[in-house]
């Protein structure tokens, strides 16, 4: 629905639907990420890029998520949202946006990418440490408390990266430079402990145990048996009127939009009130 690997991701079941209905189903990938993602959504008979879609002929049709009120309205997770639709939460939203569109998604239960899993991270605890914003960083002392008593455990624990360089210091790092790649190692571990981000989302599509870290207000949770949120504590008012001065949920077409990554003007605090044995708690209600 935006650029996102998550937006993706939380997204699928519209995707699924069409596919499982026998329609010929072509996603329009709003980023580079997106269209290499779509490479593992079985079924699908092709991707094109945003830019390159015009004005629909002939007898396909072509149907944007983000064209709804549901979307246009509101910035989703702000007060206003909340507001208006107490306690709603993606899988409902996508299952709403959906149904006015004539496609009925199944929201019970995920439907996996397809995948290669990585055998020798079968007994390992996969951190997504990293985001692409500063807003959703949990402490780096949390993360080296929580490996610890996770390796104390018997777990093997990996922090997920890019490269070599990528994870999280003083944590071993498994590298996925690629959608794909990220696909195929949270296919494989036992858990995944996460910030709310994009890889985060692909370890629930794929079933893994998953625990979400996140602010509050977060509308991105898929409450399945397999997965939990650990919520910080409520955003500064600065953090609230900056993201009410960025959102972009008013915008149907996103071309020639250009996202910027956002600087918590509080470091980031509220993730700060979350403690390890929270987060070994909710792991231990999907292991």
């Amino acid at each position: 629905m935006s650029f996102g690997l998550g937006d993706l991701v939380v997204s699928l079941p519209a995707v699924q639907a069409l596919i499982d209905g026998g329609e010929e189903t072509r996603l329009v990938a709003r980023s580079p990420a997106q269209a290499e993602l779509a490479r593992r959504i079985g079924g699908l008979s092709g991707c094109v890029a945003a830019d390159d879609v015009g004005d629909t002929d002939g007898d396909g049709r072509f149907v944007d998520l983000r064209d709804h009120p549901l979307q246009r309205d509101h910035w989703w997770g702000s007060p206003a949202f909340e507001r208006a639709h107490p306690g709603l939460l993606i899988n409902d939203i996508i299952s709403r946006i959906s149904a006015d569109f004539g496609i009925v998604v199944d929201i019970t239960r995920p439907t996996a990418l397809t995948s290669h899993p990585r055998p020798e991270l079968g007994s390992s605890v996969v951190f997504v440490v990293d985001t692409d914003g500063a807003t959703k960083r949990w402490p780096a002392s949390r993360w080296l408390a929580l490996a610890s008593e996770l390796g104390r455990r018997g777990f093997d624990v990996r922090a997920l990266g890019r490269d070599d360089r990528g994870g999280a210091d003083g944590i071993e790092t498994v590298c996925a430079p690629t959608p794909g790649d990220v696909v195929d190692v949270l296919s494989a571990a036992r858990a995944v402990v996460g910030v709310d981000t994009g890889p985060t989302h692909i370890a629930v599509q794929q079933g893994t145990p998953t625990v979400t870290i996140c602010r509050r207000g977060n509308v991105y949770l898929r409450p399945w048996p397999h997965t939990r949120a650990v919520t910080g504590e409520p955003c500064d008012p600065a953090c609230v009127a900056m993201d009410q001065e960025y959102a972009y949920n008013d915008r149907v077409d996103l071309r020639g939009f250009e996202w910027q990554p956002r600087r918590c003007p509080v470091d980031g605090r509220c993730l700060g009130a979350i403690e390890p044995e929270h987060v070994l708690h909710a792991l231990d209600q999907v292991l």
